[in-house]
């Protein structure tokens, strides 16, 4: 999958063909220029890959007929969610766009003490749907087979407690110096299984992680998260951006759970 990979809406399939109107005709017509013949692959976020032959190419729209289907390989079996204290200027999107590509399930914004950026209703729903736009993009060029999700913008303590509730949640604080991502997730019995077993025992799996603002945390929220069920991790001995820190912190995450062994 790559630059004929488009996500598209699965009403948009039926009787082995789907008919492509908006944003992937006109990437499909006018940017990539392809042709009736040419083959595409096509998502419906399910995870399912439909190969596409090109049928008809037109300004009223595209029509593709389906000519094999098959189930993805490249989705991390953990469910991965960032919780992303909110970032200023483009930071946001970068960890978006590279949370995407290495296997970020689901993104939660977080509004944090130490946020620099606080929009307000208006602005946040327009980056609301720019942060999609960002993550499709990203998706469908790095071969991803389910979209991942941006979720709505929720305080920090709320957003802790709903991740505990799901899984381990991991929060990076730079006050962490004995407990590191592989630590904690061997106390929470997932790095100890075996690799032939894990798959097997991971259906299922959350797996959080909280990373903050340019600032950090402050050591009341560090308090409210543990108390909400947080653990704590360090991420190495150098210190890293904020928009650095969850992309480090994702990859360590699905490394250690066997997701990015190659």
């Amino acid at each position: 999958m790559g630059e004929r990979s488009f996500f598209v809406n699965p009403t948009s399939i039926h009787e082995g063909r789907a008919d492509l109107v908006g944003p992937v005709a006109h990437q499909i017509r006018n940017v990539l220029r392809l042709r009736p013949g040419d083959e595409v692959e096509l998502l419906d976020g399910s995870g399912l890959v439909l190969v596409a032959r090109l049928s008809k190419v037109s300004k009223e729209g595209v029509v593709a007929e389906i000519v094999e289907s098959r189930w993805s390989d490249s989705e991390p079996e953990v469910e991965l969610v960032l919780y992303q204290a909110l970032l200023k200027g483009q930071k946001m999107e970068l960890v978006l766009q590279k949370g995407t590509e290495i296997g970020v399930s689901r993104f939660v914004p977080v509004l944090s003490d130490r946020c620099i950026s606080r929009p307000d209703a208006r602005d946040m729903a327009r980056r609301l749907e720019r942060w999609g736009s960002v993550v499709r993009e990203a998706a469908e060029q790095s071969g991803r087979a389910v979209l991942p999700v941006v979720a709505g913008l929720v305080r920090l303590e709320d957003g802790c407690r709903e991740a505990a509730s799901r899984g381990p949640l991991l929060m990076a604080w730079e006050g962490e110096h004995q407990l590191g991502v592989r630590g904690a997730l061997t106390e929470a019995g997932l790095v100890a299984v075996a690799s032939d077993e894990r798959a097997g025992r991971r259906g299922g799996l959350v797996v959080s992680l909280l990373v903050g603002p340019e600032g950090g945390f402050s050591e009341q929220e560090v308090e409210a998260a543990r108390a909400a069920g947080a653990v704590t991790v360090g991420l190495g001995p150098r210190i890293l951006r904020a928009e650095t820190a969850g992309l480090v912190a994702a990859t360590l995450v699905l490394c250690h759970l066997g997701e990015l062994d190659g």
